[in-house]
């Protein structure tokens, strides 16, 4: 057996690796990114992409296609998201852990004991996502422009008492995301934009640390101790913070005027974050209740986007896009721990796509009225590898907005989408471990859950734009 300051090292940070999730609230893009920066844009599902917003939210999704706003523009929006999610489910003792699959004295013989707790936890939440932005036109040739958003994130909170809590309870985090951008017209067909991303994330997440299994692993089991109770739970708790910086540009052709094409690349931010693990509420006398420093490098995915817009008549236009996201680049979350161990959760997650197809009619001079339809991929390639951090799966949009142009100088945007969720499921899905853990402990986690969730999401949102004089 391995000793019992060793044992418990990956059980005092046994949930450190999902603030990668958080590092990069609740979130309704593909995994834990965020594709809700414009309320127009919402009203086509985001088909209408990197060819061309009306409006100053433009900018974060194709800096080029600024140059399509005179004089200078101002947008600020904010959405509000509602989703619902019930899990049902049950966990246990993970079958895979050679520790837990032996017998005693030289192991657990726990294998398959089931965890108590309760056996359903709903995840409802209701949470804000603002944006804003600003361009303006230099001269002839030249624009600038500057967008503040969030981008990334994620916010889950299960009761504390539920069967996963080993794996989770609360993940949050608060992402902001800084990036001026300058775009030029190279002549009347063609423009280029270019920015640099600075992004700050801070974020918070805890788990229930299983006491009685420490002890046990330590050699000195606890006289009543009951494999799978909470009698002796402890709680660990992770912040963290840290900047990373980034870039994205973008081309726009318009062979004519009624047609565009955008096309539009945002670059990974690395990511280092460094942060404190607080273990407390353990028995006094396993020695376990602390504090250390924990650190953890993330790469955040690139992504490229591919847009087409079309005017069919005055009235009538069709749009569509094409998202690539490089969520391979996610395939594993390895945490260094202050003691030199390491806690490590397997994602091996694949790049995913999202599809999109509006359409928009213009009814008059002040009023515009979209619809559109998309397809969000998840990067989760099996049940057994998605975290309960981030239940995430496939989803297809359902989109309606509209614009009311007030004056020549502002206007209000209106935005509806539904999200149909693809019943996210748990097979199996072990917590994190220790490989620097001598065998048979350090093979795997300990616990393992399983389980279906029942998930939908709406989101509403409205926007102003403002056009200086």
């Amino acid at each position: 057996m391995a000793n019992d300051r060793s044992v418990s090292r990956p059980l005092r940070t046994c949930g450190i690796a999902g603030l990668l999730a958080l590092s990069s609230n609740a979130a309704f893009a593909s995994s834990f990114a965020l594709i809700e920066q414009s309320v127009s844009g919402m009203g086509s599902a985001y088909a209408i992409g990197s060819a061309g917003i009306d409006d100053a939210s433009t900018l974060y999704f194709n800096p080029a296609t600024m140059t399509r706003l005179p004089g200078s523009n101002l947008t600020g929006g904010l959405q509000i998201v509602n989703s619902r999610t019930d899990f049902k489910g049950s966990a246990e003792y993970n079958p895979n852990n050679a520790a837990n699959a032996t017998p005693p004295p030289n192991g657990l013989g726990i294998a398959g004991f089931p965890i108590s707790g309760d056996s359903k936890s709903s995840l409802d939440l209701t949470a804000a996502v603002p944006a804003g932005a600003i361009s303006h036109q230099l001269n002839e040739r030249t624009w600038l422009g500057f967008t503040v958003n969030a981008p990334f994130g994620l916010k889950t909170d299960y009761d504390d008492d539920w069967v996963g809590r080993y794996h989770a309870i609360k993940s949050e985090l608060l992402t902001y995301n800084f990036n001026p951008s300058i775009a030029f017209k190279i002549n009347d067909h063609a423009t280029f934009g270019v920015g640099v991303s600075a992004l700050y994330a801070d974020g918070e997440l805890t788990q229930a640390v299983d006491g009685g299994l420490v002890a046990a692993l330590g050699g000195a089991p606890i006289a009543g101790w009951i494999p799978g109770s909470s009698t002796y739970d402890g709680k660990a708790k992770l912040t963290g913070d840290d900047w990373g910086w980034g870039y994205n540009f973008g081309f726009m052709l318009q062979p004519s005027d009624n047609t565009r094409l955008g096309l539009h690349y945002r670059s990974k931010i690395e990511l280092t974050l460094d942060g404190d693990s607080k273990v407390s509420g353990l028995p006094s006398a396993l020695g376990r209740n602390g504090k250390q420093d924990a650190k953890l490098d993330v790469t955040l995915p690139d992504s490229l986007s591919l847009s087409g817009y079309h005017a069919i008549n005055s009235k009538w236009a069709v749009m569509a896009d094409f998202t690539w996201t490089q969520w391979s680049r996610v395939k594993s979350l390895d945490i260094k721990l202050e003691d030199g161990s390491r806690s490590i959760a397997t994602w091996n997650y694949d790049d995913s796509s999202r599809y999109a197809i509006g359409t928009e009619y213009t009814h008059s001079n002040k009023w515009k009225y979209r619809a559109g339809l998309a397809l969000d991929q998840t990067p989760v390639p099996h049940n057994s590898e998605r975290s309960p951090r981030v239940p995430d799966a496939d989803r297809t949009w359902l989109s309606l907005g509209l614009t009311y142009s007030h004056s020549r100088n502002l206007s209000f945007d209106l935005g509806y989408a539904h999200l149909f969720v693809d019943d996210p499921k748990l097979n199996d899905v072990s917590d994190n471990n220790d490989p620097t853990l001598p065998f048979p402990v350090g093979l795997t986690g300990f616990h393992s859950v399983s389980g279906k969730y029942d998930a939908a999401v709406d989101i509403f949102g409205a926007q102003f734009n403002w056009r200086f004089k």
